[in-house]
This record gives structure tokens, C-alpha cells and sequence, in this order.
């Protein structure tokens, strides 16, 4: 399931492309499309900074910084070329003014990355892919509630443990 951040940019980035932009896990269209991922991401700073309150709703709100490495890879022809269009569009006044209307940040320049690999024969390939870093914050809504009682059951072999809210 694709997160809010990676459907923000996939809004973001399709106007640059030609083809079809999906998230890493959606169905895939005919060639040729581009594919949008999340490498990583870290929390910024010490920590994030939980409400002293539940709200009237039962939520607990944390809020924090994230740090994220976006690689987007394409499957079609030119692949350089289509990436490129990408990582010239991300330098574009117009596309970095949407990116702060949305409150994603930009860290630095993409790069265009290629990986080395081996297939199960040993036969080496290469895979060209577009890389950068973006950060923005997050607000996370935490269902709280109470546990009012826990109950243990154990047949010798396993424990279940019942917990009533």
C-alpha cells in the first residue's frame, strides 16, 4: 500500500514524464512506465514530539521530521533519456514551488545511480535508476485507549493472552 508521501509525489513528478508513473507495488502497465520507490526513510532529529493530551477522540498525536531516499526506476526505451527529464524538471523554479506548496523539501541535487548485478546464471546487467533525498514532516494520529483487563489461558504448550479495551 503506497504511503500519503509517495502518492504526493507521484502527483508531483507525472506531469515530467511521458508515460505512466506507478508506486512500487501497484499494478504494472504495458511499457513503457516508471516506477517509484522508497529506499529508505529516517526520523530527523532526537525524537518526535508526542501531545501531553489524549484529544476528546481518543487520539494521541506525534509529530516528527522524515528523511526519505525516493529511487525511481523505468522499464521502456531510453532510459537515461526519460530520467533525465525528471531530474531536469526537479531543478525547474515552477516544479520546486509545487514541492514546497506541498511541504516536501528537496535535499540537493538527484542523481542518476547504475548497479552492477548478477542474475541465478552469473550473467552481469546493469539497472539505471534516478536517486534523491526529500524530507518533510509527518503527523501521526495514535488510537489510544485503555487496557481494562487481561486475561491469561495456557495449554502447556502455549499462553494466550485476551486483552479487553
Amino acid at each position: 500500500m503506497a504511503t500519503i508521501i509517495e502518492q504526493q509525489l507521484k502527483s508531483l513528478l507525472q506531469p515530467l514524464l511521458d508515460s505512466n508513473l506507478i508506486i512500487k507495488g501497484e499494478t504494472v502497465p504495458q511499457e513503457p512506465y516508471a516506477e517509484l520507490s522508497t529506499v529508505s526513510c529516517t526520523a530527523l532529529g532526537m525524537s518526535d514530539e508526542v501531545d501531553r493530551n489524549v484529544s476528546d477522540d481518543g487520539y494521541l498525536i506525534v509529530r516528527g521530521q522524515r528523511r526519505a531516499e525516493i529511487a525511481i526506476h523505468y522499464y521502456g526505451g531510453d532510459v537515461v533519456e526519460q530520467l533525465s527529464k525528471i531530474n531536469d524538471g526537479l531543478r525547474k523554479v515552477s516544479v520546486s514551488e509545487k514541492f514546497q506548496l506541498a511541504q516536501i523539501g528537496i535535499e540537493g541535487s538527484a542523481q542518476l545511480k547504475t548497479e552492477m548485478k548478477e542474475d541465478a546464471q552469473w550473467t552481469p546487467n546493469s539497472e539505471t535508476y534516478l536517486s534523491f533525498f526529500i524530507h518533510y514532516s509527518v503527523i501521526i494520529k495514535d488510537a489510544v485507549s485503555v487496557i481494562d483487563n487481561v486475561q491469561a489461558t495456557s495449554d502447556g504448550s502455549k499462553t494466550i493472552f485476551n486483552l479487553t479495551r
